[in-house]
């Protein structure tokens, strides 16, 4: 026959093992989320900077495509009006002139379509870094909700284990003192508190 306080032992072991290691395999949970997310965030906000990057880049690019456009627009006027005035035409009355103020309304919007092009892609970039960035904060409070609820379930696990520990003691405890049966001929527990005024069976 096994030896009661030996059982006891091994039974208490075996809770406080069982609760120890839940907490330390929660803890590892916890920290491979934290470390998880992390990852995850850093990558998107290296993608935001990388729009943002790309966004600047587009504004220069078209910043400078409407630089060279009114450049070459102003050049083809330019070669029309000397052209104008080379065949003998008043280049600045008249139908010329009118032709000259048509030509520059058109250049102009040419270069105000140009323009918002460019702004729309920089703008494109701009909304994509502010998303990755969204995304990477909700990736770090998701990898610490999850973290923590993975810590909790140890700590939970852990005091589940200590009372499982301590029930096992007190009912162990009971077994070898004897404390709270009954003797013999008593009926019911309470005429034994009572100072053994019970009745015998």
């Amino acid at each position: 026959m096994c030896n009661p306080v030996a059982a006891a032992v091994m039974s208490i072991g075996g809770s406080l093992y069982s609760g120890i290691t839940g907490m330390q395999a929660a803890r590892e949970q916890a920290n491979a989320a934290r470390m998880q997310s992390e990852y995850q965030a850093q990558a998107l906000e290296f993608n935001a900077a990388q729009a943002r990057n790309e966004a600047e880049a587009v504004s220069r690019q078209g910043a400078n495509e409407v630089s060279d456009l009114q450049k070459r627009q102003r050049a083809v006027a330019a070669s029309g009006r000397a052209a104008a005035g080379a065949s003998g035409l008043m280049v600045d009355s008249g139908s010329a002139s009118d032709v000259n103020a048509a030509v520059e309304v058109q250049a102009e919007q040419d270069r105000n379509l140009l323009r918002e092009n460019y702004q729309r892609r920089r703008f494109g970039y701009i909304n994509q870094a502010a998303g990755d960035e969204h995304q990477a904060a909700g990736a770090r409070r998701g990898g610490e909700a999850y973290a923590s609820a993975a810590e909790n379930a140890g700590r939970a696990g852990l005091a589940g284990s200590l009372l499982t520990a301590a029930g096992t003691v007190s009912s162990k405890w009971d077994d070898l003192t004897g404390w709270m049966k009954p003797k013999k001929g008593v009926k019911r527990v309470a005429d034994w508190h009572d100072g053994g005024n019970a009745l015998p069976y």
